[in-house]
């Protein structure tokens, strides 16, 4: 019913050969990709910043919200009906 243990130990030695083939032949596919590819950028083709004092990502500019005008719950604004309008405020000294 079930194999003999030799011929079990056998199945696995197989198994164990396949995976190792294929991963070496995954190995010699990668060097051989790795020599087709182009040289890496060299330090002068980067982009460079512009030049500024500001890190990047930050805002220069401060906006004050637009003024919303007070209603009743019968008669409010919803989100679509206003305008996404801020104007620049100068930055206040707290």
């Amino acid at each position: 019913m079930f194999p003999a243990p030799r011929r079990r130990l056998s199945m696995h030695i197989v198994i164990g050969l396949i995976v190792v083939a294929v991963l070496m032949g995954a190995f010699v596919l990668g060097a051989r990709l790795r020599e087709t590819e182009g040289p890496c950028p060299q330090p002068q083709d980067h982009p460079r910043r512009p030049a500024t004092d500001r890190p990047p990502g930050e805002w220069s500019e401060y906006l004050r919200p637009a003024a919303v005008p007070l209603c009743d719950h019968a008669h409010r604004l919803r989100p679509h009906q206003m305008r996404g309008r801020t104007e620049p405020a100068l930055p206040s000294e707290d």
